[in-house]
């Protein structure tokens, strides 16, 4: 199958992974709300041979003016360079998502045409996760897309994030965070 229709086919099955064993989504995004803070282990496919690298994680999540919520986090890694001092990298994202026309689905506003590189975010409430998706077509065709899901249980939350390119895993982290406020 040509790698574009394994992109649409990849794409197809997890939008309608979205329906829960009983075939409607849950809804109540509101159970997510909260400041998170923690941290979580980065693999990939090399790190059998290599070094594993510690992530530290900020998430916030709040309800948005739209009916939607609003999705802050940022990731800080140290990796690289001399292990007693490492280089430190701070990733940064904010997000907007609005209800889509399924209950317990939201999408962010349109960035652009994905032909061109634009990625399209969307979100799901299944039960106890906040699942998560960013989707982009890469200059060459290939695709990629990462997958967040956020499972609240208690005071805290775990997080699973992958990434996928075209078919192959690029990297998981899998991460515990503790809620520190609202």
């Amino acid at each position: 199958m040509p790698r574009f229709l394994s992109f649409l086919f990849a794409l197809a099955l997890a939008m309608s992974a979205g329906l829960s064993s009983t075939g409607a989504l849950a809804q109540g995004i509101e159970k997510f709300f909260g400041h998170f803070e923690g941290s979580g282990i980065s693999e990939n496919a090399d790190s059998i041979y290599f070094a594993v690298s510690v992530r530290d994680l900020d998430v916030k999540i709040a309800a948005a003016p739209n009916g939607g919520f609003t999705l802050d986090w940022t990731t800080v890694t140290r990796e690289k360079g001399d292990p007693d001092n490492p280089k430190v990298k701070h990733k940064q994202a904010s997000l907007t998502f609005m209800p889509a026309n399924t209950p317990g689905v939201y999408r962010t506003e349109s960035e652009g045409d994905p032909l061109d590189g634009a990625p399209v975010w969307w979100s799901r409430v299944d039960g106890t996760s906040l699942y998560t998706y960013r989707m982009q077509i890469n200059e060459d065709g290939t695709w990629r897309v990462q997958k967040y899901i956020r499972t609240v249980s208690g005071s805290g939350m775990e997080l699973v994030f992958e990434s996928i390119e075209d078919g192959d895993q690029i990297r998981q982290v899998r991460a515990r965070l503790i809620k520190i406020g609202n």
